[in-house]
């Protein structure tokens, strides 16, 4: 199945990018999820590396974990929050009631 050292590190890279891009997906803090993203691009490069292609793995790296993953943060950073309301840590409306 696995003849070559080098081909289960290829494979291990592989998992990690697909699980962290998983992980980029499901998780509802999008901060975290764009650091997952930029993580799983990492991870990708360096299966581009492994595979024996240096100039598209930095090229990768250099702007999708990099370039796109700060942008997406500096935007995010610029935004101010939806529905937040001072004392409540969850985000979670509290409806009063008066007469």
């Amino acid at each position: 199945m696995i003849s070559q050292p080098m081909e289960f590190i290829q494979l291990i890279i592989l998992i990690l990018t697909v699980v962290f891009l998983i992980v980029a997906i499901e998780y509802r803090r999008l901060t975290f999820a764009v650091i997952s993203f930029a993580v799983a691009n990492g991870f990708l490069s360096l299966a581009f590396f492994a595979l024996g292609a240096p100039y598209v793995a930095v090229f990768n790296f250099s702007v999708f974990s990099g370039a796109v993953a700060i942008l997406l943060l500096a935007t995010m950073s610029l935004e101010s929050p939806e529905n937040e309301q001072p004392g409540s840590s969850t985000g979670e409306q509290n409806e009063e009631v008066t007469a």
